[in-house]
């Protein structure tokens, strides 16, 4: 005796036709501004984007694209500007 057969057969045809999000669903559109709070420079390349972001002593502030700026928050000397 089985306790699950029937249960899995139909679960998995009661999920034929769904579909997943789309991939981009939850990402973020809008540019973030970024600050540079540390010494010298920091260059970081948005890990979506595979835009190269430069901070430097004069250049302080600077746009990110949204889909990066979730990972750019875990980088120590930059946070986003409210």
């Amino acid at each position: 005796m089985s306790c699950c057969g029937n249960g899995r057969t139909a679960y998995s045809q009661s999920n034929i036709g769904s579909t997943p999000p789309a991939e981009n669903q939850y990402r973020i559109t809008t540019p973030v501004e970024f600050e540079y709070t540390g010494q010298g420079e920091l260059t970081v390349t948005g890990p979506l984007s595979g835009v190269v972001y430069q901070f430097t002593p004069s250049v302080r502030r600077v746009r990110v694209h949204g889909a990066d700026a979730p990972s750019l928050l875990s980088v120590p000397g930059i946070r986003p500007v409210h």
